[in-house]
């Protein structure tokens, strides 16, 4: 072996040794970093995702509750302010004038024909309310005495309207007139410009007071005399004026009471049945009508505070009901809306528990509806039940029983 190759085995032999020593000291560098280092999969850890930016509701939540001082100011001023907004425009709309048109020379064009009970309060106090507000009011008068009534009161342009609803011809011939009257033209004085009157509406306030009874202590006798009177007679003196009605464009209004109809109590057979033949009329009469522009309501009456009745109840002693009902102006005021706007709704609800026992009767069910008005009490019980009912329904103004005021002499 020469020297060279001694040589070069020996650098060999130096070399294996460093590396071996290299490897050893990494590998206990490696498993002293495994010992120090928690278990993991030994992957690196995902870079966290940007969080997306906040939207407007989150942004205006954070800053609720970053100013809740200021957020509570902010709803208290608009909550204060929309209730103001609201009473002014009531008081505003309460106090405006309400007034029919007139023509140049300043007499009277609009017509309003009243059909009902002549000498109901409701009616009585509406006819004469249209008349002070500028309309020339005809009402339909059945018998001498309707006309002799409605002739005491006094009134230039508060007219009786002769029809004999017992016979169709007489009626279309009496209509006749009252259609001639439309056509034809009208001088306020002499040299006045002609004018000509215009129908403005229909106004149907039949009578619904029935007196309580059990279902089989009426008679059929009975049973047809409330169903002539107040829902045949009804819709006879509709037909007679639908072609008027259609060729002025006038409206309809059908004014019935609704709180009593609408929780349909026991022995309220006759009101009840009335007032569903009554709305099941006045719907599909509306649904025909309407193709043909002219509008249809429905005012659905609850407690009203009726001065005539207010004034007889005193007088007669009875005591007076612990709510008082709405005043009668506000009815006044809905009925000449109903008649002037552009689009009227086709169910106004007026008068105190009208709207409330309209959604009761809706959405509350029969049993609990039974149950408040008294139903499965002992007989005795409900024999108080039913004598304090009557009471309170001749002395509530706002239960519409609708007695006749005494003509004074």
């Amino acid at each position: 072996m020469t020297d060279a190759q001694q040589l070069f085995d020996y650098a060999r032999t130096q070399f294996n040794e460093i590396a071996d020593d290299v490897e050893r000291h990494f590998e206990h560098v490696a498993s002293q970093l495994r010992a120090w280092l928690p278990n993991t999969t030994g992957l690196a850890p995902p870079m966290p995702k940007r969080p997306p930016p906040p939207t407007t509701l989150q942004i205006c939540q954070r800053w609720v509750s970053r100013n809740k001082a200021l957020t509570a100011a902010a709803l208290a001023f608009l909550l204060t302010g929309s209730v103001s907004t609201l009473v002014y425009i009531k008081n505003k709309d309460s106090k405006r004038k309400r007034r029919a048109r007139r023509s140049a020379s300043g007499a009277r064009l609009d017509v309003v024909v009243v059909a009902g009970a002549v000498a109901n309060p409701i009616a009585s106090a509406l006819y004469l309310d249209l008349e002070r507000r500028g309309f020339v009011v005809y009402v339909v008068a059945n018998t001498s005495e309707d006309e002799q009534y409605i002739r005491s009161q006094s009134r230039i342009d508060l007219l009786p309207l002769q029809l004999d609803l017992v016979d169709p011809f007489a009626a279309q011939d009496q209509l006749a007139r009252f259609r001639g009257l439309l056509e034809r033209e009208h001088y306020a004085f002499d040299g006045a410009e002609p004018h000509r009157l215009r129908l403005a509406g229909l106004i149907l306030v039949p009578d619904t007071r029935s007196t309580p009874a059990r279902v089989e202590d009426i008679s059929s006798e009975e049973w047809s005399d409330a169903l002539n009177a107040k829902v045949l007679n009804t819709i006879a003196v509709s037909q007679l004026f639908l072609p008027s009605i259609l060729e002025h464009k006038a409206r309809v209004l059908l004014l019935t009471p609704s709180v009593t109809p609408a929780l349909t109590p026991p022995m309220h057979a006759i009101e009840s049945t009335t007032y569903g033949a009554l709305q099941g009329f006045v719907s599909s009469l509306s649904a025909e009508l309407r193709q043909d522009g002219v509008s249809v309501s429905h005012f659905k009456l609850g407690n009203l505070d009726i001065p005539s009745v207010t004034i007889k109840q005193k007088r007669d002693g009875v005591p007076q009901p612990r709510l008082k009902g709405t005043p009668l102006r506000v009815l006044h005021d809905s009925v000449f809306d109903a008649l002037v706007s552009r689009r009227p709704s086709r169910t106004w609800h007026v008068g105190r528990g009208s709207l409330a026992y309209d959604y009761i009767s809706h959405f509350m069910p029969p049993t609990i509806i039974g149950w408040m008005m008294g139903a499965g009490r002992k007989p005795s019980l409900v024999e108080e039940a039913k004598e304090e009912a009557t009471q309170a329904m001749h002395s509530s103004q706002g239960s519409l029983t609708w007695e006749k005021v005494e003509q004074e002499v």
